[in-house]
């Protein structure tokens, strides 16, 4: 199949997700193609635009959030029988909220959750989790002497906090702040505890799984995102391959044309 991903940008969890994905469907055969709305300066009209003349190319056109499918979907569909979108959080806004509901109704069937919560809201879709990459995140068997912190402006702790917690625990604090990904399991190996409290709206938090991979004992977390079940999860079954296997799953599930 020759499949279009369309994410809001390649930094962060959605790059991340398009990357590792796109490895595995290329694996399998499959054509990838991966455009970005703030990477590659695209504005929803010409978004909209560049579905409408390039879309007969593909046989999956595959959205991350409701506001890369929204073009595609109003003021009337295009190419719908092939679009299928993911959603990777709640929208924290009433308005962004009222049409994520929309979004993720309209879609039914072809939405992909990534997360419990998402998948309690929008019971008809299809819960596809994240996955880990084991051979970039793997204990290192190193001295571990640090709280690790991801350096995040969302976070529901502060900087000032995570010092204090750290000074509690006798551990002396690293934080990543713009680390590449590929320096992550170099830093998740530093850390004898690693603590990250996502809001609300989080889907999944993929840096407990990275740190889990990377051996980190012991993981401050709270409830959001898979935090509800993080303490009693297999790491070893969050694999990509597992991911784009069921992926597949709902991308053949359906007649394309």
């Amino acid at each position: 199949m020759k499949i279009l991903m369309m994410i809001i940008r390649y930094q962060g969890g959605h790059g991340t997700v398009a990357r590792e994905l796109k490895k595995e469907l290329q694996k399998r055969g499959h054509s990838i193609k991966i455009i970005s709305r703030e990477d590659d300066n695209f504005t929803k009209k010409q978004l909209r635009s560049f579905i409408k003349e390039n879309g007969k190319d593909y046989d999956i056109i595959y959205t991350f959030d409701w506001s890369m499918a929204l073009p595609l979907l109003f003021p009337y569909p295009i190419h719908l029988k092939k679009h299928y979108c993911s959603f990777h959080g709640h929208n924290p806004t009433k308005a962004g909220s009222v049409i994520q509901t929309i979004i993720g109704r309209f879609m039914g069937k072809k939405l992909v959750v990534v997360g419990d919560t998402l998948k309690k809201r929008f019971p008809k879709s299809t819960l596809v989790y994240n996955g880990v990459d084991f051979d970039t995140f793997k204990d290192l068997k190193k001295e571990r002497k640090y709280l690790g912190w991801i350096e995040r402006d969302y976070d529901l702790i502060t900087k000032e906090e995570v010092i204090k917690l750290a000074d509690k625990m006798g551990l002396p604090l690293i934080t990543a702040n713009h680390i590449p990904y590929t320096e992550m399991n170099e830093f998740y190996n530093k850390c004898k505890a690693f603590i990250s409290l996502p809001p609300f709206y989080t889907g999944f938090n993929l840096c407990w799984l990275e740190a889990k991979a990377a051996g980190v004992k012991e993981i401050i977390h709270n409830k959001n995102g898979i935090g509800y079940n993080l303490d009693s999860l297999n790491i070893k079954n969050f694999t990509w391959k597992n991911s784009t296997n069921k992926l597949l799953e709902v991308f053949n599930g359906f007649p394309i044309s």
